[in-house]
């Protein structure tokens, strides 16, 4: 039983010894984070699974602290709790910044409540709806304190400045105790690290890896003159010097120019940029340089207009909304009632035929850059948005080392945050304005998933990796899905001072700055500004999964369908261009735009060879059904062969899409998913998965061993360890370990069904 009393902090150890947790779990009744503070507390409360089933309530307290609200019931102790799935957040918790709104409920009345409201009335009950599609409900007593936590609850979900974000508290704690994760967040034991494409060294690599000639790594946006949105590093044809691309910039929106993103086997490029400026007008002399920066090392160009076919972040925005009331239910026969009109309303959400949009785009690009080798440039208004969606999904499709773990970090990492989407708008994190919200990254999640869970032998990761990235860009204990671009991360990687001495001033905002130090930086951020020290302090990284999840359910991120080995890194292969004897559908020099289903020549498409810009299309190419006969399975690029887990993947058919129910319907048990859905199938096999991994390894080293040369060194001149134990497997063969997994790869697809 837990007693309600004060709050009692500890006395901070000065031993040198690390401690996570700040304050007495006996007293708080659960272990707080470094840096959390308990607001609030009611006593009296009960947590129903569901409004019609208040037999099955749970009695216990409900608190309320500056990361989140946790609910701890009264016969369980700490040592109880569970910690699992998660080492940050309990079964009965959830994060201020994952709240979507909070509903007082009385017999006769109801009242959503806003950061300013206030309650007139005594609430018997409490409704939590979250972001994450979860419904929490609530019942407190008449001599709970359920006036004063409702409202408290409703004013820390809606943040009023950037300093009240958790995530800079926590950092502040985690670096006085100097936690290595901090330090060394994007690497993993035994793993290709995380590439985050904020230094040289990161884009020079990917330059090499895919073979791309004819490209170099720029500097010229250091300080951001270029855009402000865009990354420090941009990659630029070779021929095209700084001083030009300082020129260039003022005839593309935003500032965003065309900069080399990916590159094929067959030596076709992938460029991104923004659309043009018709009001500029470049002199002659600048014309060659113009063209040459948006032809890069190619002479054929594809512009593909993102904006005639995909929807809007508008729609995307009403869509999910649309998704989210029909996945919510406040009882448990309100699904079970809806089951002869739920497709229907699904479909008229629409959500699922902007995914197959998606795809449908990515598919065509992709047939382009594979098929033709025509190099591509995605264009968009802002490129923030549907260019971050289609140019990943064209990188999973073709290229293996973007469906591993580490590859597919890195992709978030090249073409989100450093193509500056807008993060902290999309999802509204401050909540300042909802005119700017739009869930583009979960659109480009669903998007994955449909691969993976078509093609789920070529990915190394699972759907319940995807649900752990899906959850943390509402969770904010990161920087990485906190800012809108690198300008304003870059200037947060400071530490806000937290000496009380230090003066302050206040501002029309009703909140402080500190000043005092030396040399401080104003952090800009909407809603709001601050200034930070000089002392250097990184926020945690969203890659760092131990942070959020125990090795037990870490496991569950790997495929043990994956077929290759995930401890190296997957080549792109050599780039070798296209055979000469290949149809050549464009003349030298020559841009077409992919836009409604066709490859069109424009009559006049940049704006600096006419004043007066005419989008007016004369000439038509070949369909481009026909020309990239996109229903039939893509062709291996030209390069290195590569097993059949590394094929380009081929498009999804319109009927093959499908709801990702294991993410926007697993808190409804009425969602009828088989047998606990994917994630308790890969919790009951992860053991064996686990060991059948181990005696694979074992028995490669066998073979090693029967195959080494007598100095006791193997076929890549390694010494080959001694055997540990005779308990060690017998010789097999490399064969037999292939028969072993693929006999356990059919089990689990069995399994899994």
């Amino acid at each position: 039983m837990f007693q309600s009393g004060s709050l009692r902090l500890q006395p901070r150890r000065s031993d040198g010894v690390k401690s996570f947790y700040e304050m007495s779990d006996l007293i708080v009744g659960v272990k707080l984070l470094p840096g959390e503070k308990v607001k609030g507390e009611a006593t009296s409360v009960r947590k129903c699974d569901s409004c019609r089933k208040l037999r099955k309530s749970i009695a216990g307290k409900l608190l309320c602290t500056n990361f989140r609200v946790i609910f701890v019931p009264v016969e369980t102790r700490i040592s109880e709790v569970p910690c699992d799935r998660t080492v940050l957040l309990g079964e009965n918790d959830v994060a201020l910044t994952c709240i979507d709104r909070v509903v007082a409920v009385t017999s006769s009345r109801t009242k959503v409540l806003t950061a300013s409201s206030s309650l007139k009335f005594h609430p018997q009950q409490l409704l939590v709806y979250c972001k994450d599609f979860r419904l929490l409900h609530f019942q407190f007593e008449q001599d709970s304190r359920a006036r004063e936590i409702i409202p408290l609850i409703a004013q820390s979900c809606q943040p009023a400045s950037p300093r009240e974000l958790f995530v800079f508290d926590f950092a502040l704690e985690m670096s006085r105790s100097s936690d290595p994760r901090l330090v060394n967040a994007n690497q993993e034991e035994d793993v290709y690290p995380t590439r985050m494409f904020e230094s040289l060294s990161d884009w020079e690599s990917e330059i090499v890896r895919t073979g791309a000639l004819g490209w170099r790594v720029s500097l010229v946006n250091e300080r951001f003159e270029v855009s402000a949105s865009l990354s420090k590093v941009l990659v630029v044809p070779q021929k095209i010097l700084d001083l030009d691309i300082k020129k260039a910039c003022a005839h593309f929106n935003e500032g965003r120019i065309p900069r080399w993103q990916w590159r094929h086997p067959g030596g076709s490029d992938l460029l991104r940029m923004g659309n043009f400026q018709s009001n500029t007008c470049a002199q002659r002399d600048g014309v060659s340089k113009l063209e040459d920066l948006l032809y890069g090392a190619q002479s054929k160009l594809v512009i593909a207009d993102l904006a005639d076919e995909l929807p809007t972040p508008p729609e995307i925005q009403l869509a999910y909304n649309k998704l989210k009331n029909l996945c919510t239910y406040e009882f448990p026969t309100s699904f079970r009632d809806s089951d002869e009109k739920w497709l229907s309303t699904l479909e008229g959400t629409h959500w699922l035929e902007y995914v197959r949009l998606c795809l449908n785009k990515a598919s065509e690009i992709s047939a382009l850059l594979t098929n033709q080798c025509l190099t591509v440039a995605l264009q968009e208004t802002d490129d923030r948005d549907l260019s971050c969606l289609v140019s990943s999904l064209i990188q999973v499709m073709l290229d293996p080392l973007c469906r591993t773990i580490v590859g597919f970090q890195s992709l978030v990492q090249k073409e989100w945050l450093g193509a500056g989407h807008r993060f902290s708008d999309r999802f509204n994190h401050l909540r300042t304005t909802d005119k700017d919200e739009s869930p583009v990254f979960l659109l480009f999640l669903d998007c994955v998933w449909q691969l993976l869970d078509r093609y789920p032998v070529s990915f190394e990761f699972t759907d319940t990796y995807l649900m752990a990235i899906h959850d943390s860009t509402r969770l904010l204990l990161f920087g990485t899905f906190l800012f809108n671009c690198q300008r304003e991360r870059a200037r947060n990687q400071q530490v806000l001072s937290a000496d009380p001495k230090i003066q302050s001033t206040h501002f029309s905002n009703g909140w402080q700055l500190p000043r005092g130090s030396e040399r401080d930086e104003q952090v800009v951020l909407k809603g709001g500004f601050f200034k930070w020290e000089e002392r250097s302090c990184p926020l945690p990284s969203v890659w760092d999964w131990s942070l959020q999840f125990g090795a037990e359910h870490q496991v569950l991120f790997r495929s043990a369908l994956y077929g290759a080995d995930p401890q190296f890194p997957v080549q792109n292969g050599a780039s070798q261009h296209c055979a000469a004897d290949k149809a050549d559908c464009c003349p030298l020099r020559s841009v077409l735009v992919l836009t409604k289903g066709g490859l069109m020549a424009p009559a006049q498409l940049l704006p600096w060879r006419n004043v007066s810009v005419s989008r007016r299309l004369t000439k038509w190419s070949q369909s481009l059904d026909s020309l990239l006969e996109i229903e039939q399975p893509l062709k291996s690029p030209a390069g290195p062969s590569l097993d059949p887990a590394h094929l380009p993947l081929p498009p999804i058919p319109g009927p093959r899409i499908c709801l990702w129910k294991g993410c926007y319907l697993r808190w409804v048990e009425e969602g009828g998913i088989p047998q606990g859905g994917p994630e308790a199938a890969y919790s009951r096999l992860s053991t064996l998965s686990a060991e059948i991994h181990s005696l694979r390894q074992r028995l490669h080293q066998e073979a090693d061993r029967r195959n080494a040369a007598p100095n006791g060194l193997d076929h890549q001149g390694n010494r080959i360890p001694p055997r540990n134990s005779p308990r060690d497997p017998p010789p097999a063969c490399r064969s037999e370990t292939s028969t072993m997994e693929m006999a356990f790869s059919k089990f689990l697809s069995s399994a899994m069904r």
